[in-house]
């Protein structure tokens, strides 16, 4: 979920569509980090990936 700055609404950047193994979805999610820039990285584990 992206939330620009003054935005009513966010936007779904990943893991709104169920789980499985396509470029905008999760499946089984264990982890979050966040940059100091304050971007949010998600560990994907049975995709194996960082989103």
């Amino acid at each position: 979920m992206r939330w620009s700055k003054g935005a009513t609404e966010g936007q779904i950047l990943a893991g709104g569509n169920g789980a499985g193994s396509g470029s905008h979805q999760l499946n089984e999610p264990i982890g979050l980090s966040f940059d100091r820039h304050g971007n949010l990285f998600v560990a994907d584990y049975y995709n194996h990936r960082i989103q």
